[in-house]
């Protein structure tokens, strides 16, 4: 009895033996003509599945509620909106990369005309102005940077504006700067574009606020006009100061003593008067 029980528990597998052994024993194109059958026969099946499916989809949407509807309708605006929003910001950085590139640009071309150094020689520490010292024979400011901040006496200042003066003395936490107005400040310096030294000396402020200096041996062959002035600005001769940094704009000039050079008077940035911050020139 246990033996016949084992035969029936066998059956299956001894038909599913005889199917395989005679599914390979078939030739390959009625193998390939039975599974294309196989298929043909279940693609409406599958073809009518899909289809109650996209029914299902549509029947389930024409049974939203007008809540539900509205409510999605906020959802798909409040995604436009979004959408718009990204837009404009992409347009914004792209706009923004492109002012970039253009004063990349500009500054490599000034760079080129003013002939300023490649290699940075100086370091750059910002200082704020605590005190001012304007009177008629001298003009000073005092900076909230000294001994700590490692400033020597005679490292150069400049701003925004050009070149601003020189440190004369040196605190623990302050330094007093030199204007480039003050009649002792001297520096050697060239026109834009003309590689001959000229020499920068401050001339206090005239009446009106204007600062302004004087610039003397001048060569004769240059000659400035009130269309078209000078452009005075450092020399790396003067040591203080990179090469190229503006001092001031010359309209005019005068025969010097003896005939020899030319002298002439240099306007200068106005907001000298109005420093804030400087920056000072630290050699490396």
């Amino acid at each position: 009895m246990g033996k016949n029980r084992d035969i029936r528990e066998a059956k299956p597998l001894i038909f599913l033996a005889l199917f395989v052994i005679c599914w390979w024993g078939i030739p390959s194109s009625y193998r390939i003509l039975t599974k294309s059958v196989f298929t043909e026969f279940h693609a409406p099946i599958w073809e009518i599945s899909s289809r109650v499916d996209d029914l299902s989809n549509y029947w389930g949407h024409l049974s939203d509620s007008k809540k539900v509807l509205i409510s999605k309708g906020k959802e798909f605006s409040r995604l436009n909106a979004d959408l718009e929003i990204q837009n404009s910001i992409i347009d914004e950085k792209l706009d923004e990369i492109k002012r970039l590139k253009e004063i990349n640009s500009t500054i490599k071309i000034l760079s080129k005309e003013l002939n300023l150094n490649q290699i940075q020689q100086f370091d750059s520490i910002i200082a704020r102005v605590s005190i001012r010292k304007m009177s008629a024979w001298r003009q000073e400011l005092t900076v909230r940077k000294g001994k700590k901040d490692h400033l020597s006496i005679g490292n150069g200042a400049i701003f925004n504006g050009g070149i601003v003066g020189r440190v004369v003395s040196v605190e623990s936490s302050s330094s007093n700067i030199e204007l480039i107005t003050n009649p002792s400040f001297r520096i050697v310096a060239h026109f834009l574009k003309d590689k001959r030294p000229v020499t920068f000396q401050g001339n206090g402020v005239d009446v009106g606020g204007q600062p302004s200096g004087i610039v003397f041996d001048v060569p004769h062959d240059l000659k400035p006009t009130e269309n078209r002035p000078l452009k005075l600005v450092s020399s790396s001769l003067g040591g203080n100061f990179p090469q190229g940094i503006p001092i001031g704009t010359v309209f005019n000039l005068e025969g010097g003593e003896g005939g020899l050079f030319q002298t002439g008077k240099v306007v200068l940035d106005p907001r000298i008067n109005e420093i804030q911050e400087v920056t000072i020139l630290k050699p490396q």
